[in-house]
């Protein structure tokens, strides 16, 4: 098949998408429209955001739609292949929660809709790069796609997080790092100065995905401050720390390869990735047992029942966390805990405290000492090691 053959071919494709997602556009409206108990949300300005952004989108897949071959390889794929459209879908549910952006909760169950569109497409970009592998159809189009993609989720889930009140405005600096990091190496450009390339990291990728994983988590609207402030201070921080990094690398104040900087790079994630979490485990087993011991000599108002249901989940945390089985995911199983400790039992400073540690232990890893990781796998999988 020619070239312009399966140029055609891929623009027709792009129109048929184009059409459906207008068309999933016209029924959610009207969804909105009749479900919203929040008399002050206009689903017509809804429709108006989300049609801008599924514009843009398609826009943007027009003109990037001729790297639609291998990254080896010029051929084009004559279609679009099932990685790129879960992308393309994924930008759908963005396009969608950004039509909540500028306007009030729309009230009822329609409160969960932003955040169920996060979590499911956190779900489609975990499997889009499986999908194009199994398939035999991996694509610079759909590597374009996926970062574009993502970025543009992170942006508006942090809007609408802070919109909602869940995180301060400070946080929108994370939402926006990826845009101002990609303007700033344009305006370098345009500057005649160099934009030095980067070392792949497979720490900057777990850290993306861990932001995500919060991101999805703090927009339900079950979740309030304090406690999201201090969980997203630590993912924030994370976020901020690499894009730091990154950028003194562009710049050329870091050379990656510079031995110096090598050395004390070494010694700095020794210190934070394998000796400081074992000390965090240490403090979360202390202060979670403190946690259930509190909880079950009855100090709280709850009934006991619930109670004991709480502190079997922090004693199972605590004692994961402590061995190493599992430690991120025993971490948030510290964390349910703390939360429900602070939320319904009362015990604000202890729960607070172990938010904190036990969002630094989701982060940061399990460190030294570890029985089992299992989490390391799959948080890993694609990802190139960073020696």
């Amino acid at each position: 098949m020619k070239e312009a053959e399966k140029v055609a071919l891929l623009q027709k494709s792009v129109r048929l998408h184009t059409l459906i997602c207008s068309a999933t556009l016209l029924v959610a409206v009207l969804l909105l429209r009749f479900t919203a108990q929040n008399t002050e949300f206009n689903a017509r300005r809804w429709l108006m955001f989300s049609a801008l952004v599924v514009a843009a989108e398609f826009w943007y897949l027009r003109r990037v739609l001729r790297q639609n071959h291998h990254p080896n390889s010029d051929r084009l794929y004559p279609d679009l292949g099932a990685a790129n459209l879960l992308t393309i879908y994924r930008g759908l549910a963005y396009a969608w929660m950004a039509g909540f952006l500028l306007l009030p909760r729309p009230g009822g169950p329609m409160d969960w809709l932003p955040a169920i569109l996060y979590v499911a497409a956190s779900i489609t970009d975990a499997i889009d790069g499986y999908v194009a592998r199994k398939t035999d159809r991996v694509s610079k189009l759909g590597e374009t796609l996926d970062m574009e993609s993502d970025g543009l989720g992170v942006l508006v889930a942090c809007m609408l997080a802070v919109q909602y009140g869940q995180l301060p405005l400070v946080f929108l600096l994370v939402g926006f790092a990826r845009p101002l990091f990609v303007g700033g190496m344009l305006l370098r450009t345009r500057m005649g100065l160099p934009n030095y390339p980067m070392t792949e990291s497979n720490q900057r990728r777990i850290i993306a995905g861990l932001l995500m994983i919060f991101l999805s988590t703090v927009l339900w609207p079950i979740f309030r401050p304090p406690e999201t402030y201090v969980v997203g201070a630590v993912f924030g921080g994370a976020v901020t720390l690499s894009f730091v990094r990154d950028w003194l690398v562009n710049i050329g104040w870091i050379s990656p390869g510079h031995l110096t900087y090598r050395i004390w790079r070494a010694r700095l994630k020794q210190w934070s990735l394998l000796w400081l979490p074992v000390g965090l485990r240490i403090l979360a087993a202390a202060l979670t047992s403190l946690l259930v011991v509190r909880l079950l000599s009855g100090s709280s108002d709850m009934p006991a029942v619930a109670n004991l249901l709480i502190a079997l989940v922090g004693a199972l945390g605590g004692a994961a966390v402590l061995l190493g089985v599992a430690t991120r995911s025993a971490a948030g199983l510290v964390s349910l805990a703390s939360y429900l400790g602070y939320a319904l039992a009362g015990q604000a400073a202890l729960g607070l405290a172990l938010l904190f540690i036990s969002s630094l232990l989701i982060v940061l890893g399990s460190g030294q000492f570890t029985l089992w990781i299992p989490e390391e796998r799959w948080l890993r999988i694609g990802a190139i090691v960073d020696d």
